[in-house]
């Protein structure tokens, strides 16, 4: 890395304390000729393989070229050597979104190599999705991985969907919220109570609790009035604000017949088509596109019937 402006020797200074605390030893790689380099290589040791990612810096400007060309640079050092993560680091949200409207999407959609681009502020956030000590030789690491990769091509395809058991749904569709930014609990499987997810965060300062319940089921089933009815009633009885109601493949006409006035305020219905909604916001966030903060309520029920 050549020519560190002041910005970029600040951000590869928190880099490296964010990423040390997780136990990675990140170090400056110097550019060799033509051959494509990141700016960082940060490593450390995971289940006995060496897990990496390459990060590429642009500390002094959102400008569309400079995003393009960092895109640019991330992709064609994937295609020479295999990171386990590609990251993409700009100095502000805002200075990035307004690029990326003016890219039209052109050259950021096209991202084989599955590069994930924040802000400064926004790499605290994303160190912990990453492998700490305590998650070294742990199953449930890989297991959000895999959670990650299924979001990724759900986004792409919803058939993708119909390949999934009704657990796995479960399991992806709290990796999703959790990206979104809620404190997530998955409940046991069977021992849920009517409630597969219990979503809570903060909005305006004052917490909130949610909850949802998700049916995906092999048969291609319609949930009826009855299993709704049962649903809307434990938001009630556990004096939760709203619950969001997920049928893979949708309700029976009446399914709405048995719920009161009050009941049918509480209760929100998604499709497949939310579930896919849910799955591009998380790559969104991931991706450093979207913004989750003091938005939950709205992405939690935007598009859903009521």
């Amino acid at each position: 890395m050549n020519h560190i402006s002041l910005k970029e020797a600040h951000i590869i200074q928190k880099v490296n304390r964010v990423l040390s605390d997780i136990g990675f030893d990140v170090k400056i790689i110097e550019y060799i000729g033509s051959t494509p380099s990141p700016d960082l290589v940060a490593e450390k040791i995971v289940d006995n393989k060496i897990y990496k990612i390459a990060i590429e810096i642009k500390g002094d400007s959102g400008q569309r070229k400079a995003l393009a060309n960092g895109v640019e640079t991330l992709n064609r050092i994937q295609l020479r050597n295999k990171y386990d993560k590609l990251l993409l680091i700009i100095p502000n949200q805002i200075s990035f979104k307004s690029s990326y409207k003016r890219l039209k999407y052109k050259n950021l959609k096209y991202n084989p190599a599955g590069i994930e681009i924040i802000d400064v502020e926004g790499l605290d956030k994303w160190a912990n999705s990453l492998p700490t000590k305590e998650e070294i030789n742990n199953v449930i690491f890989y297991i959000r991985q895999l959670n990650r990769n299924l979001i990724k091509l759900i986004s792409e395809n919803a058939n993708n969907l119909k390949m999934l058991e009704w657990r796995d749904l479960e399991r992806v569709i709290a990796e999703i919220f959790e990206g979104l930014g809620f404190e997530v609990t998955l409940t046991p499987s069977s021992k849920d109570g009517g409630k597969d997810i219990i979503l809570e965060c903060k909005i305006n300062a004052i917490s909130k609790t949610f909850i949802v319940e998700i049916k995906h089921w092999r048969s291609q089933q319609k949930v009826g009035k009855l299993a709704v009815k049962e649903f809307s009633q434990i938001i009630i009885n556990e004096k939760r604000e709203k619950g969001l109601f997920l049928s893979t493949y949708g309700f029976t006409n009446n399914y709405f017949e048995s719920l009161t006035e009050r009941e049918r305020k509480l209760v929100h219905f998604g499709d497949q088509g939310k579930i896919v909604e849910l799955c591009k916001k998380y790559e969104r966030v991931k991706g450093g596109i979207l913004n989750p903060v003091d938005t939950f309520e709205e992405m939690l029920f935007e598009n859903t019937l009521q």
